[in-house]
C-alpha cells in the first residue's frame, strides 16, 4: 500500500529551499554543471536549473545512467534496463553537482561518482538529494539535503514522476518489496 507523503506544492518549496542555499554557497556558475541520475534525480535536476535559469543563472544539465555501475548487478533477478547516459559537455574541472531523489545506502551515489570519473576529471563532486533517510552502508554524504526524513527499514520513499515529465509530481512512501 502507498501513502502520499508529500505533494507537489509542499516540493517545490523544498526545490526553492535548495536553490536558494546554492546561491549563497556559489558566487560563480561558469563552471558548475548539474548531472541528474536516472530517473528521480534527473527530474529533480530539470526543476532546479529551470529554478535557477529563472533567476538570470544559466547551468548546463547532464543525465547519468548508472545501470551498469551499480555494486549489486550480478545479484538482482533481471538484467537492468539501460537507458544510456548524456552528458554533452566536457566534465574535467567542473565543479559537479550531482543529483539523487532519495538517499539511503550511498550505493547510488557511489555508483554515479565512479562513472563520472570514467567520463573525465572534474574539480569538485558536490552531491544534492531531495530526500535524505539515513542508513548509509557506505561512507558518503550530501552536501546539499531538500530534507532529513525518518522511515523505518521496510519502507521505500519514492517520487512519483507525471508521465508528461512537466510536473514535480509528488512522493509517496510504500513497503519495501524483497
Amino acid at each position: 500500500m502507498q501513502d502520499v507523503f508529500m505533494g507537489s506544492e509542499e516540493i517545490q518549496g523544498i526545490i526553492a529551499g535548495l536553490v536558494d542555499a546554492m546561491e549563497k554557497h556559489f558566487s560563480s556558475w561558469n563552471d558548475v554543471c548539474f548531472i541528474g541520475i536516472r530517473q528521480g534525480g534527473v527530474h529533480v535536476a530539470r526543476h532546479i536549473v529551470k529554478a535557477l535559469k529563472g533567476r538570470g543563472i544559466n547551468v548546463p544539465l547532464g543525465v547519468l545512467d548508472i545501470s551498469l555501475y551499480r555494486d549489486d548487478i550480478s545479484r538482482r533477478l533481471f538484467y537492468p534496463e539501460v537507458k544510456g547516459t548524456d552528458i554533452p559537455f566536457d566534465l574535467n574541472d567542473m565543479r559537479i553537482i550531482l543529483v539523487d531523489d532519495v538517499l539511503w545506502t550511498g550505493r547510488s551515489a557511489r555508483a554515479a561518482i565512479d562513472h563520472i570519473v570514467d567520463l573525465g576529471r572534474p574539480k569538485r563532486i558536490y552531491l544534492l538529494v531531495l530526500f535524505d533517510r539515513g542508513g548509509r552502508e557506505i561512507p558518503i554524504q550530501p552536501d546539499f539535503v531538500g530534507r532529513k526524513v525518518d522511515l523505518e527499514p521496510t519502507k521505500l520513499i519514492k517520487l512519483i514522476v507525471p508521465e508528461d515529465g512537466k510536473g514535480i509530481g509528488s512522493v509517496v512512501v510504500t513497503e519495501l518489496v524483497g
